[in-house]
């Protein structure tokens, strides 16, 4: 008599199968959803790139989905796992880029209310910062926040703390 157990490591349910087939299809969606510089710089096959380049040119629902169903069989062909790593290493990149914005914005939003206190705590951790500059800027920003204007003085402490921030790396 044969052991269930002997069956039980090699068997992949239907439901297994067509998880895994989704997951693709969305790992193909999201390659395709790529800007032109980022796709360029995949790990992919010339048939998987050129697959995506299509589906990208797509404006029709059925052939749009096929063209997805095609991409996830090329990419079950394909090893996956170099391809998460670089879309990893992407996402990686936009989030350190966008908590620096952050960053700045809060530096601008304390130079703009603030004043000096905040002036000194910055010109401190960014020594190269033209101090007199920043104040004039902020001066106006006050101004405008109080006369209830567009905010253009605060733009350019954005612009400039910005510029300063890529100085220093």
């Amino acid at each position: 008599m044969i052991e269930d157990d002997e069956y039980d490591d090699d068997f992949i349910s239907k439901t297994q199968i067509k998880r895994e087939a989704d997951d693709l299809v969305g790992l193909g969606k999201t390659i395709a959803d790529l800007s032109a510089e980022q796709f360029d710089g995949m790990p992919l096959s010339d048939n998987l790139r050129e697959s995506i380049r299509l589906v990208r040119k797509l404006s029709k629902g059925g052939a749009i989905k096929r063209q997805y169903k095609y991409i996830g069989k090329l990419l079950r062909e394909t090893d996956v796992d170099e391809i998460r790593q670089a879309i990893e290493r992407l996402l990686d990149k936009d989030r350190a880029a966008s908590a620096r914005l952050h960053l700045l914005e809060k530096w601008r939003d304390r130079l703009a209310q603030e004043g000096d206190s905040a002036l000194s705590e910055f010109v401190e951790q960014y020594p190269s910062a033209d101090r007199q500059h920043l104040r004039q800027l902020q001066r106006k920003a006050k101004q405008e926040l109080e006369r209830e204007k567009p905010p253009a003085a605060a733009r350019k402490i954005f612009q400039y703390i910005k510029d300063i921030s890529k100085q220093t790396g």
